[in-house]
């Protein structure tokens, strides 16, 4: 056959495994709801749209920051999801962003694809999607990577067009009061004018000084974009501090608001020097940064200096949080597409390639192959899901609203008993509750970091953690606090909190499921509410699954273990026991249940029993290093501190990257005045790991009180950021005293 039927077929296979990408798009975009930030936004556009469109410039969320400025730069955004959300619900939301996914994604193809390139394309198609799911949720982001994909569109194909002005401008407008990261719009344009410029003033090494140079016309274009994209940034409700409002939160990434990158996953950086080689840590976005990287090195003769500055730009900016992974992602495709278009292969390949039909048959090969990967891809997704734990029914994971995300049977007993008032609740509840109880319940905090600001956060995040009975009496006073959401199914409190909360007698739990706790302020006007719904949890009687309804099929007791752990943590341990024996009858090869049980018998003193329980949850388990420490525990109570070191040791040879082990067994070291051990244990920990500072102040209260002031230095001033923590320094101005005393005395 002649070498066009194998390229005309090669293009064909291509097509297909395009389409496929497409078809995963839509099938993965169909994803059920479940970010947290979304019911505030459905909350804010609601207010917004029943306020005349009126937007707030202060917070009216919360009673903790109420009246505080507020740059709502996503006021857009919330009123489309809110009359999206009316209109049609929890489908028209997935539906928008099914759109929304596919359209970037169509732009994205337009700009890369070539038929004579057609792998290449491909190939990095894919690994933008596989990176773009991480995203797919109704977030203002997906705007913005639509408006992304848009801006580099038009700049690139036509900024010849006088109609490009227009269109751009109104982008920008849109991008100004749709998401924080419109900025994006103008920088954009400022890479093209300044990469212009440096072509026409700056001699470059290479053809630099030639590729990708504008016309006069273009150029001159270029600027009048700039000029007017800058003055739609203007166009928002807070004028110049809402065109100001990225700048300022640029700046405000160091320093305290650190403390945000600490503590929020999405903030979090990708690559660290510990993971940097780690292929299991973000390896799609690595691959991009390889693939993109080769391309600038191979085409660095006809490079396009704005790719080179474009590509730059955005690594840096990726590498600073996770969730900014996807836009790297883009900027990636697009510098590797741009690169394509003036390599062959000819030129990547050390050897040449006459036959043309076996490229064309090869490149066939490897397009069915990414068909069918792709296709595997979605039929493994497909099985995604977890029981319904109200319903005992399977719940896809795609379509309608997450079940396990949100706490939602909680916050349906707020909205069904109308409850009202200041709550105090956790960051990742926060959003949930504006966007079903505003405004007659006011939170706590939710996630908008960049109005409660890190001093707020830090504040937040110690009575989230483990607060003195001071600190938590403070809070509630200060804030006329009159009820209390504590969250158990994701992210839940400290036991300190939980403790603490129910303690207090002017405070009556009224709420208990596996989604969390609601305590009401007893007060005239809740005492109805308290009255009807009081628990009592030394009388609790947890559940009981009819087993002969429920059938053969297999049910995860995630409602009866979840309660029994919480019940366990508040010291109600008949009730957790109770739990933790429906766990078992409902499926006895869960581990869980045994842990919960052999932790509360090893308490009593009952060890024997509670040995046996916890080697039925080993052999249940055999991975849960937690099981193997509750015996290394129970091995200290039982006072065989021998067997103890034994059995944390075993543990770090098997999960050498497990932060508590080392300090349990760093504890009894100093305990038994083994002080030399038990800091290369510390060490040991450093090196696997990032220490965890109110444990390791811990162990150097320890250290202290065993009057180790050498070792209880050393430790300290190895604790990352010690000068930011005032305990931390507290600690060092003590033990310096001592041993400057101690010098002293001995000179």
């Amino acid at each position: 056959m002649s070498v066009a039927f194998w390229r005309r077929l090669s293009i064909f296979a291509g097509l297909i495994a395009v389409a496929a990408i497409f078809g995963l798009m839509v099938f993965v975009a169909n994803i059920e709801i479940k970010d947290l930030d979304l019911w505030l936004h459905i909350g804010m556009g609601r207010h917004i749209v029943q306020n005349d469109f009126l937007v707030p410039q202060v917070d009216i969320l919360s009673h903790t920051i109420a009246g505080k400025p507020w740059i709502n730069h996503e006021w857009l955004f919330q009123v489309i999801v809110y009359e999206v959300h009316t209109l049609w619900g929890a489908a028209g939301l997935i539906q928008m962003q099914i759109i929304l996914v596919v359209l970037t994604t169509l732009i994205l193809l337009l700009m890369g694809y070539n038929s004579q390139k057609q792998l290449a394309s491909i190939v990095m198609l894919l690994l933008v999607t596989i990176v773009y799911q991480g995203r797919f949720t109704n977030r203002p982001d997906l705007f913005s990577l639509l408006f992304f994909a848009a801006y580099i569109y038009i700049l690139s194909f036509y900024i010849s067009q006088r109609w490009s002005v227009y269109a751009l401008f109104i982008i920008q407008i849109l991008w100004s009061n749709m998401h924080g990261f419109f900025f994006f719009g103008p920088l954009f344009v400022l890479i093209g004018l300044v990469s212009e410029w440096l072509r026409r003033h700056v001699r470059l090494p290479y053809e630099w000084n030639r590729t990708g140079r504008l016309t006069d016309e273009e150029y001159r274009r270029g600027k009048m974009i700039l000029v007017l994209v800058i003055m739609a940034c203007f166009l928002n409700p807070c004028t110049i501090r809402g065109a100001w409002y990225p700048v300022k939160v640029f700046f405000q990434i160091s320093g305290e608001s650190k403390v945000f990158f600490e503590s929020i996953m999405e903030l979090e950086r990708p690559i660290a020097l510990n993971n940097i080689f780690d292929i299991n840590r973000a390896p799609y976005y690595k691959i991009l940064i390889i693939l993109s990287a080769m391309s600038i090195f191979f085409n660095r003769r006809k490079l396009d200096i704005s790719t080179l500055i474009f590509w730059v730009v955005f690594l840096v900016f990726s590498l600073a949080a996770i969730r900014n992974l996807i836009f790297f992602a883009f900027a990636a495709y697009l510098v590797f597409v741009t690169n394509a278009m003036t390599l062959s292969m000819q030129d990547l390949l050390p050897f040449r390639i006459k036959d043309m039909r076996f490229v064309h048959i090869v490149s066939i090969f490897v397009k069915v192959a990414i068909f069918l990967w792709i296709y595997q891809y979605g039929m493994e997704r497909t099985l995604n899901g977890y029981y319904d734990q109200y319903t005992f029914e399977w719940k896809s994971e795609f379509g309608g609203i997450s079940q396990k995300s949100f706490p939602v049977k909680a916050v349906d007993f707020l909205v069904e008993n109308k409850v009202s008032g200041n709550f105090l609740n956790g960051f990742n509840t926060g959003a949930y509750l504006v966007g079903r109880c505003f405004p007659d319940i006011k939170v706590f905090i939710d996630g908008r970091t960049e109005v409660y600001g890190p001093k707020f956060f830090k504040y937040y995040r110690d009575l989230w953690g483990i607060p003195t009975e001071e600190l938590l009496d403070q809070a509630l006073k200060r804030f006329a606090i009159t009820g209390v959401f504590l969250h158990s199914h994701k992210y839940p409190p400290s036991t300190k909190l939980l403790k603490a909360v129910d303690g207090r007698k002017d405070f009556v739990p009224v709420y208990f499921d596996y989604d969390g706790i609601i305590y009401l302020k007893d007060i005239p006007r809740q005492r109805e509410l308290i009255d009807k719904f009081r628990i009592d949890f030394n009388q609790w009687d947890p559940f009981r699954l009819d087993l002969l309804e429920a059938g053969y099929k297999r049910i995860p007791p995630e409602r009866n273990i979840t309660r029994g752990e919480v019940l366990a943590r508040l010291g109600y341990d008949q009730a957790a026991l109770a739990e933790a024996q429906q766990a078992m009858r409902i499926d006895p090869t869960y581990a869980t249940p045994y842990k919960i049980k052999g932790k509360i018998l090893a308490d009593r003193g009952e060890y024997a029993e509670a040995f046996e329980v916890l080697r039925t949850a080993t052999m249940l388990d055999p991975r849960d290093h937690k099981i193997r420490l509750m015996f290394a525990d129970m091995f200290v109570k039982m006072d065989r501190r021998d067997l103890a070191l034994e059995h944390y040791q075993k543990i770090l040879d098997k999960w050498p990257n497990y932060q508590t082990a080392y300090y349990r067994m760093a504890e009894l070291l100093i305990e038994d005045k083994k002080i030399g051990p038990a800091v290369r244990t510390l060490r040991q920990a450093q090196e696997n790991g990032s220490w965890q500072v109110d444990e390791i102040i811990k162990l150097v209260d320890l250290l202290i009180e065993a009057e180790a002031w050498e070792a209880a230095r050393f430790i300290l001033n190895e604790i990352p950021g010690k000068t930011d923590k005032p305990e931390v320094q507290s600690r060092i101005e003590r033990v310096t005293q001592v041993l400057t005393s101690q010098n002293a005395e001995r000179e």
